[in-house]
């Protein structure tokens, strides 16, 4: 099976699940909306007290930040994990790592297509509620805005699976993943700027947030802000550095896990 028509199957049947079972779809678009809604809420009245800007940075700008890390969370990539600590805990790894397809590849298009059409409804929908509630950051209307989101999301899904895969390629060794995931999870929240935005952040926390590759999956939270326009060269190198490092690493772990199953698996 070519890479193009693997791409194409697992998309079309995680979709197609998704559509059959539509209950996680709804379930993520209300968590979207109370966590997301809750916290820009909160953070509203507090720039009001503060006379409308803190540190520099006004509401309109934060509003979209968060919006952004939570919308992307949608894409639910991080559930890779998880799904392969599955497939090693049930047998079913020895099924799939024999067929004539990539098991990394199938695992990580399963992800885009059962989270592409969520994140895809969060993200029109609160963008058009953003626009009419807070209305757009003057950074938006530049010509280098979207190409620069393009790239940057697309660096973010590469490094989120990258991270996440690492976690799920443990539970070849490890029977239970799930302490792992929690921490690494936590440190993405945390560094990604989930509640509290990344323009808040004190200097040494805006730096781990940038170098560390938990926060620099999350990098889209950066391009509400002003300074994105300048900085994006720098954000989207580091991203690139961190997914050529954690690719080399996730392949490395990959060669080391089909041997643990040729060896106990037959």
């Amino acid at each position: 099976m070519s890479e193009l028509r693997l791409v194409r199957t697992t998309t079309k049947l995680r979709i197609k699940e998704l559509l059959h079972y539509p209950s996680r779809f709804f379930t993520d678009i209300v968590i979207f909306a109370t966590r997301c809604g809750i916290l820009l809420v909160l953070y509203s009245f507090v720039f009001k007290l503060r006379g409308g800007m803190i540190g520099g940075t006004t509401f309109q700008a934060v509003a979209w930040s968060m919006f952004f890390y939570f919308a992307f969370m949608t894409f639910r990539l991080r559930d890779i994990s998880r799904e392969m600590m599955v497939d090693v805990q049930t047998g079913q790894i020895e099924i799939l790592m024999s067929k004539p397809i990539s098991y990394l590849s199938y695992k990580a298009w399963g992800r885009i297509g059962a989270g592409i059409i969520p994140m895809l409804t969060v993200g029109i929908l609160g963008a058009t509620a953003l626009t009419l509630t807070v209305g757009v950051p003057p950074l938006m209307h530049s010509a280098a805005f979207l190409p620069t989101l393009a790239l940057v999301f697309a660096g973010s899904c590469l490094l989120t699976i990258a991270v996440y895969t690492i976690v799920g390629l443990l539970s070849f060794w490890i029977e239970d993943i799930n302490p792992i995931f929690w921490m690494v999870d936590k440190a993405v929240m945390m560094l990604g700027g989930s509640y509290l935005p990344v323009a808040l952040f004190p200097a040494l926390m805006y730096k781990i947030a940038v170098y560390s590759p938990f926060g620099a999956s999350q990098f889209l939270s950066h391009t509400a802000y002003a300074k994105w326009l300048n900085e994006w060269p720098i954000l989207v190198g580091i991203q690139a550095v961190w997914i050529a490092l954690l690719g080399i690493a996730v392949l490395v772990m990959y060669k080391y896990a089909r041997q643990t199953v040729s060896i106990n698996g037959g």
